[in-house]
């Protein structure tokens, strides 16, 4: 149900909630009392019929409006959930730590990009939504202060409110305070996970429609593991645990007669050669001290000459809960680098011409690997739900000479890369707005949608 309502306030000494007569698809008309949530606060009522109420109000007595805390500007979508009422959404979102910080912004005072990005977002979700700070908890009384989005003024207006359905973490927390929101919200407390490549591999690796699908991968504990691992394989990669950007990979290749590794440098290709198992051991220990490294064994994905290529898939949480693969792109290498990454020189390209071109692949062919990919990425982003909630995820994932469909990472911080570069604006605005959509899913107002992928 989408409709959307103004609250009315009624003088009625009783908790009351006043419809029209023809509003019955709102509630049974046999049903004498229900209960109202807005947010984690809720009120029971008794429900009576006023012909004075239009279709597009609900009536409310102030006892209610002041319990709620409802704020009246706003435009409500209801959802009825077991033949009680929600009203809202209410979103809440944690900007800052800082409550003096949260009205700098809210002032202008400082950058507010957050806060005019949910500003133009809002008319997707209507509702409440509040911005606060951790300090603006107040945990006894379970309530909140904060600034509320008001659409009518503009602007971002003081208040104090019950805890809202959900939370959009926007800001560093602490482990205590990340516990004390989960505890109390569960997966209506959702992020954007974190995760390093071995836990990542850990996770994807439990699911055994996936294991064909992942390199085989190993946690780097002391030099000579990428001796072993690589006299094992002959070529294998050594990766930051939580790089990104293809910053700091390292490829390494087992030659007949000698090693050699090489890796991307001040936008340079960088070869060093080593003529025996000392040297290469003596550059590992002087290299790779942390030890925050995993071993990787090499996919072929050279389909063309010198140029390694992959592809990006963009997921998002819909405003169903379910997973929708809403674009790809593809990545090509510059030449002779170890790494596709745009910020080491490789250059994005259409995935149906790569698909098509690099790959050889007849239009049936293209469209039954991308149903496939799209399949497996999407798979992928189920499991590590698992463990997380997260809501989007650029799913990293590429196709061998024999047309095998390799998974290489999630990554949930920024999935969609410029992908406007190749026509492909409208898969940036998904991603931007998914974030509010799924908390409205979350809030109690989920919307059917078919979950299909994109080409």
């Amino acid at each position: 149900m989408e409709k959307v309502f103004k609250l009315i306030p009624i003088s009625e000494d009783s908790p009351c909630l006043i419809l029209n007569p023809k509003q019955s698809k709102l509630l049974d008309e046999t049903m004498i009392k229900t209960t109202i949530h807005f947010g984690l606060q809720k009120i029971e009522v008794t429900c009576k019929q006023l012909d004075t109420i239009k279709e597009n109000e609900i009536g409310l007595s102030t006892t209610v409006i002041e319990n709620l805390k409802l704020p009246l500007e706003v435009d409500y979508e209801v959802s009825i959930q077991n033949g009680e009422i929600i009203i809202g959404p209410f979103i809440g979102v944690l900007i800052t730590n800082s409550r003096a910080k949260l009205k700098k912004k809210v002032n202008k005072l400082i950058p507010i990009k957050k806060l005019k990005q949910i500003s133009k977002q809002y008319r997707l979700v209507r509702g409440v939504v509040v911005a606060f700070s951790w300090n603006g908890i107040d945990q006894n009384n379970s309530k909140i202060n904060g600034y509320f989005y008001n659409p009518s003024s503009k602007k971002w207006e003081e208040g104090t409110f019950p805890f809202p359905a959900v939370i959009v973490k926007r800001t560093a927390l602490s482990t205590e305070r990340k516990k004390y929101l989960k505890k109390l919200y569960g997966s209506r407390f959702f992020h954007l996970a974190s995760i390093n490549k071995w836990k990542m591999y850990k996770r994807l690796s439990s699911n055994k429609d996936l294991i064909p699908h992942l390199p085989k991968t190993f946690l780097y504990k002391k030099p000579e593991d990428i001796l072993n691992h690589l006299k094992s394989f002959r070529t294998i990669y050594v990766k930051p645990l939580s790089g990104f950007r293809g910053i700091g990979i390292e490829k390494f290749i087992a030659e007949p007669d000698h090693y050699c590794v090489k890796y991307r440098s001040d936008r340079k290709n960088v070869t060093i050669h080593f003529s025996s198992d000392t040297e290469l051991l003596d550059y590992v220990k002087s290299k790779f001290k942390s030890k925050r490294y995993i071993i990787q064994q090499q996919i072929d994905l050279e389909i063309e000459k010198n140029h390694s290529i992959d592809f990006r898939i963009a997921l998002i949480k819909n405003q169903s809960g379910k997973w929708e693969d809403v674009g790809m792109v593809g990545r090509k290498g510059r030449k002779g680098s170890v790494v596709s990454n745009l910020t080491n020189g490789g250059k994005m390209i259409r995935a149906q011409t790569l698909l098509l071109t690099s790959l050889n692949l007849s239009e049936a062919e293209a469209l039954s690997i991308r149903q496939k990919m799209s399949e497996i990425a999407i798979k992928a982003a189920e499991e590590i739900d698992k463990y997380d909630t997260i809501f989007k995820s650029g799913v990293d994932i590429a196709i061998d000479r024999d047309h095998h469909i390799w998974l290489i990472e999630l990554n949930n911080r920024k999935p969609y890369l410029k992908f406007s570069k190749v026509g492909l604006k409208s898969t940036i605005v998904k991603v931007r707005n998914s974030r509010l959509f799924y908390a409205k899913y979350l809030a109690g107002f989920p919307k059917e949608k078919k979950n299909t992928g994109s080409k």
